[in-house]
């Protein structure tokens, strides 16, 4: 059993603080991105493309602003916007549904992350 509620995991994983997150991360977790078309699985994986997209991010400037948040037993989903700027210029701008299941020791062991992003700015 970890020491964070599932609550304060994903909204770490949604706000792209992968390092805070990885000890709580399943071996099997399985990460759909529907967006992009992919299907990560394996802790080792979804931290390599973790890695990547924190890289992204220390790029760019980002402002995350969370919707809401919903929690039903073993699963929490949360739903906002992102906004990702460069300089002075917005680059992109997502709306994004993160739904997250745990198992029964409190780690992530399914991401669904659904995104509409809008990059013709």
């Amino acid at each position: 059993m970890n020491n964070k509620e599932p609550k304060e995991i994903a909204l770490l994983f949604s706000a792209g603080k992968f390092d805070e997150v990885e000890n709580y991360l399943s071996e099997d977790i399985v990460w759909n991105i529907y967006e992009e078309k992919k299907v990560i699985s394996g802790k080792k994986p979804v931290m390599e493309f973790t890695r990547k997209v924190g890289d992204y991010f220390k790029s760019i400037t980002t402002k995350f602003e969370t919707f809401g948040i919903l929690e039903d037993g073993d699963k929490v989903a949360i739903y906002g916007r992102a906004e990702f700027i460069r300089g002075s210029k917005t680059v992109n701008i997502v709306y994004s549904c993160d739904v997250y299941r745990f198992d029964g020791r409190g780690y992530i062991e399914k991401v669904h992350s659904y995104c509409n992003s809008n990059r013709q700015l």
